[in-house]
Formats: structure tokens, sequence, C-alpha cells
């Protein structure tokens, strides 16, 4: 999620749980990774967890996940789902362009499903600094960020806030020192009818530190 607080507070406040998108879909290529065992258990951070969907998911696949979200009330439906699905998960309210609270701790995989995308340029290197730090060689990275393909633009507004839009040489630039991109994957925007995504296309990218 993004650093504005107020904007996704009131977002979670007030949406119930079953119209949030990010709520019930794990999407295809995310799933894809974890069954095919391009990332085995291990140690992982969840940022932007939301509701605690995908961070559920994997626990419940053998791996031990932190997740983080600037949302206390995000946080707190993670915390019921994952007590629902009688699994462990550690759930932090924080912004993730801050990992300091994490210490020296360091994780084998990384997610960011859709997160990137909202943060603003000047806290963006602070942001991938930080992923940077808290991961090791070996280390896997999926990222999903809504795409520039077919679209001049370089972000849209949105009730939440501005939403980012990201080329692969974008990406490449802000990772290519740390991380080598291993795959990518191109998919649809899950929005309801009634709304137009702020792109035509998600970008997804597995990599390696």
């Amino acid at each position: 999620m993004t650093m504005n607080y107020s904007n996704w507070e009131k977002y979670y406040q007030k949406t119930p749980l079953e119209k949030i998108p990010w709520q019930k879909t794990q999407a295809s290529f995310f799933t894809e990774v974890i069954e095919s065992g391009k990332i085995n258990p291990c140690s992982t951070l969840d940022l932007g967890c939301g509701t605690g969907a995908k961070s559920i998911y994997l626990a419940k696949k053998g791996f031990k996940v932190t997740g983080v979200d600037i949302s206390k009330t995000a946080i707190e439906h993670a915390k019921a789902n994952a007590e629902k699905a009688k699994v462990k998960v550690e759930f932090i309210v924080a912004d993730v362009t801050d990992l300091s609270f994490l210490d020296d701790k360091k994780f084998d995989f990384v997610l960011d499903w859709a997160n990137l995308h909202g943060i603003p340029k000047n806290k963006r290197k602070k942001y991938v600094d930080g992923i940077i730090r808290h991961t090791k060689k070996g280390s896997k990275l999926l990222l999903r960020c809504f795409s520039k393909r077919g679209i001049e633009k370089e972000f849209t507004h949105r009730p939440m806030g501005t939403i980012y839009l990201f080329s692969k040489k974008d990406i490449e630039e802000l990772f290519e020192k740390h991380f080598r991109i291993l795959e990518t994957h191109k998919s649809k925007p899950f929005v309801r009818k009634e709304k137009e995504p702020p792109a035509k296309w998600l970008d997804e990218y597995l990599m390696e530190k």
C-alpha cells in the first residue's frame, strides 16, 4: 500500500471485506510461482499485505511470513483472517518505506504484490533500499505493478492516492544493481465492472538477488 495513511485507512474502514478485490484473489502468476516450487517455504516479507490473503496463503504452504501494511484496520482484518484460517502470521502496522523496525533481519523471499505502484518518487529509493537491506544473496523478490504497456502517462489519480505506472526498463533501473529478473508475466487488472482500472495491464516480475 501507499504511505497515504488516511486514504487507505478510510478505504478499509468503509469497504466490506467481500468488496475488497485483493481480499479474495490470489492471481495466477503468484500461485504458479509458489505451486511450481520456484520459491519454496522460507522466511517471507509481504509488503503492503492488506487484509492478509497472500500472507495466509503462504503460511498454509509452510512459509514463515511477516506481513506489513500502513492501515491499522487492514492489519486487524488480516489478524482475524489468519486466526480463522488457523495459521500463524506476524502482522505489523508500519510504513513500508521505513523498515528500520526489522533491525538486521533478512528474508529469503519478499512479496510486493501491487505495492510499488503506490510509492511516490521521493520515497521510492528508500523503499528499494529497505528491500535490499533485508534480503541476502539468493533471496527472491516477486513484484507486481501497473504497467506502461500501451500507455504514455506516468501516473493516474485514484481515490486512495496516485498510482504510478512502470515499464520493464523502470524496474530494471530500480533493482538492476542488486536483483536480476528471472521471469516476467502480464495480466489484466481485476476490477468491478463499473470501474476503470488505472492501466490496461499489470506486469509481474520474479527476481533473484
